[in-house]
């Protein structure tokens, strides 16, 4: 494939903000993967679709669906299969099961039954702007499908397998490398290396909250492109599960005994996901990426204040985040349901690496860095500070103290 796949080219027609053009091109793309005339398009514009295009689809024949495809640069080139969702049902996962698929690379389109409950995130974001936690039915739900995801990562832990490199290295790896696999490149290149003000702080220490972190952006990049390598991570254990589970990919479905959590956009999904990768996503995004400035980051600049002073090597910030009880309650499940049962079994099996913590630590920080430029013009200058200090934090230890990343990461530790 020469130049831009369809599907990037609708992506990019919905960034540049050309709605209308990016409707009737998606709609093209539609009817050309399905062979049914499309009445229309709608497209869904939100903050947590950052890599992925959305809508309702209306058909010429009056069938009104859902449509999803994800979409970056370069991933033709290292993806063959997406939407795995039957994989994941057979394992026990609750997840929505697409009613049709196009499964050409850089054509991949899943089509849904049309669904208008709520996604777990717009609740999760109602929730926060009120300052308050998780009903307690809407609790139970996270817990019972944190408990499912944990049990299915056990009763598929097994070991990997050289050369095998399942599609969610491209969250990962692959946007750290070129074509050709070399550090740096991808989207750390384009976003950070290819902007003069990110040479001004790529090699300072910085220090937030108080905590002094031990590594630079610069060496956290370089040890992530290290440590998450295909072939590092492919003779490692692995395990079945959707590997993209944050909140914007949960349906919020009502049920007479309560609220039911249910996955779609199984992208990444495999039987072979490193399971030190497995739950990463769902984690950072779930938990740390919060209260609102990776997504909302002009309502951030309005509700958290954020201090920097520049020093000699060094970047000091304060901020006023911290943790919500809604995400902690959102880490105390995951921690103790997916990651702790996880990581005992690795260590009774022999099979958890002695790295796995700054292998985990890697994977989280790309989640922030690698997902959106941190410093995007539109970005408040406040803002993109403190995302870079939230990228710290996740990938770098404390040279003392403890923060929020450092007390998941000690409570789930088998050692």
């Amino acid at each position: 494939m020469t130049g831009p796949s369809p599907t990037t080219q609708v992506r990019a027609l919905v960034q540049a903000g050309a709605l209308d053009q990016a409707a009737a091109a998606a709609a093209d793309l539609i009817t050309e993967a399905f062979g049914r005339p499309v009445a229309g398009v709608e497209l869904t514009l939100d903050e947590y679709s950052l890599n992925s295009v959305s809508g309702r689809v209306r058909f010429a024949d009056g069938d009104l669906l859902f449509f999803k495809f994800h979409s970056e640069e370069g991933e033709e080139a290292n993806v063959s299969e997406y939407y795995r969702a039957q994989l994941l049902a057979d394992a026990g996962l609750p997840v929505e099961l697409p009613l049709h698929l196009a499964g050409q690379p850089g054509r991949q389109i899943a089509l849904y039954e049309l669904r208008t409950e709520p996604r777990m995130a717009d609740v999760c974001a109602g929730l926060e702007r009120g300052d308050g936690r998780l009903p307690a039915g809407l609790a139970a739900a996270r817990r019972a499908l944190d408990r499912v995801t944990g049990e299915v990562a056990l009763r598929t832990l097994r070991p990997g397998q050289a050369g095998s490199s399942p599609a969610i290295h491209q969250l990962f790896w692959r946007r750290l490398t070129d074509e050709a696999g070399r550090f740096p490149g991808g989207r750390y290149r384009a976003w950070y290396l290819n902007d003069p003000a990110y040479a001004g702080l790529a090699d300072r220490r910085f220090v937030v909250n108080g905590v002094e972190y031990a590594q630079t952006l610069a060496e956290i990049a370089a040890t992530a492109a290290r440590l998450l390598d295909p072939a590092v991570l492919a003779t490692g254990p692995a395990v079945t599960a959707h590997g993209d589970d944050h909140q914007g990919n949960l349906w919020v479905l009502s049920r007479p005994g309560g609220p039911e959590l249910r996955l779609f956009d199984p992208a990444f999904a495999g039987s072979d996901l490193p399971a030190l990768l497995a739950p990463v996503k769902a984690t950072y995004h779930n938990v740390f990426a919060h209260p609102f400035w990776l997504y909302h980051p002009a309502e951030a600049a309005r509700r958290i204040n954020v201090q920097v002073a520049m020093g000699d090597g060094v970047i000091e910030v304060s901020h006023d985040a911290g943790l919500p009880p809604l995400r902690q309650d959102i880490a105390d499940s995951i921690a103790g349901l997916v990651w702790a049962p996880l990581l005992r079994e690795l260590a009774r099996r022999g099979q958890l690496p002695p790295d796995w913590r700054a292998t985990v630590r890697a994977a989280l920080a790309c989640c922030p860095l690698l997902v959106t430029s941190l410093l995007a013009a539109q970005r408040p200058e406040p803002i993109r500070y403190l995302g870079l200090a939230c990228t710290v934090m996740a990938g770098s230890e404390p040279v003392d103290g403890e923060d929020a990343v450092s007390r998941l990461l000690d409570v789930v530790s088998p050692a």
